[in-house]
């Protein structure tokens, strides 16, 4: 004779199994997503990357009220560092 507690762990094992069989078909275009990924970027040497600039300045302002003068990352309105 089988435990409450025996009982809920093989139907916890059951589940388990289950879900274990469902197989996801999954479509990724590396591709695309490489140009996607690359497209506020800049290329530099040895395979490293920056972000391209804007020719504004950073919004972000410090406890002071200081504005930051870095320049803006194109498609953002702050820096690499306040992102």
């Amino acid at each position: 004779m089988l435990t409450r507690n025996q009982t809920k762990l093989r139907q916890e094992q059951r589940a388990k199994r289950e879900m274990t069989d469902i197989n996801f078909d999954v479509n990724i275009d590396f591709d695309e997503a490489s140009r996607e990924w690359r497209k506020n970027k800049n290329s530099l040497k040895n395979g490293m990357f920056s972000y391209k600039k804007n020719k504004k300045n950073c919004c972000h302002k410090d406890e002071y009220g200081i504005k930051c003068r870095k320049k803006q990352i194109i498609d953002s309105s702050y820096c690499e560092i306040h992102l």
